[in-house]
């Protein structure tokens, strides 16, 4: 895992600027367990054992500033983390999921890439399309509707990328398996105070 202290986005704050005034009293992220990077359980449904360790961090709850624990919903609107161009939109369990490569690299030459599931991507975006940091690339997915549904959330993922990679390889089937990919914990990246 790769863990570069100048490497560092505020997602965060563009995340709580571009959705007033729904996170305007917003205090600090809650997370269970499962929803960290790496962890091996769900947080929904049976809550049992992920088929493989959750390759980043899911966003569905905070606190406000009242101590009042509220969810993101479908219409949180999504920024990119970083200035890049979009490489992939593909169908995911909940919505789809948009990929970006980003002209930012570690020492060992491995170019930084970010992954957003369960999103329903801008209609506006097409891949090949350029987008700056803190720019709207969608919204949240409103989910599957089903009864005992997982709650709307937005699935955020980091890697470094060895080389040029396939578009057919960025699935979430690959990323936590294939040699050439290094996930990073998101938490390590993004500013967590937006403040």
């Amino acid at each position: 895992m790769s863990n570069l202290p100048e490497l560092k986005s505020a997602f965060f704050s563009y995340l709580v600027a571009n959705n007033r005034p729904h996170l305007d009293n917003f205090k600090q992220w809650r997370f269970h367990p499962g929803m960290l990077f790496n962890s091996s359980d769900k947080w929904w449904g049976d809550q049992g054992a992920r088929p493989a360790p959750h390759e980043g961090l899911d966003l569905c709850s905070f606190e406000d500033l009242n101590s009042r624990v509220r969810n993101l919903d479908r219409h949180t609107r999504i920024p990119a983390a970083f200035a890049g161009e979009v490489v992939k939109i593909a169908p995911d369990f909940l919505g789809q999921s948009i990929y970006i490569k980003h002209a930012v690299f570690d020492e060992r030459g491995r170019q930084l890439y970010s992954a957003y599931g369960h999103t329903a991507p801008l209609d506006s975006l097409k891949i090949g399309t350029r987008v700056a940091a803190g720019e709207i690339i969608g919204v949240i997915s409103p989910g599957s509707g089903k009864k005992n549904a997982i709650a709307p959330h937005l699935h955020i993922t980091f890697a470094w990328i060895s080389g040029p990679i396939d578009r057919r390889d960025l699935s979430w089937d690959n990323l936590g398996n294939n040699p050439g990919i290094t996930l990073i914990d998101p938490r390590s990246i993004l500013v967590m105070n937006p403040h």
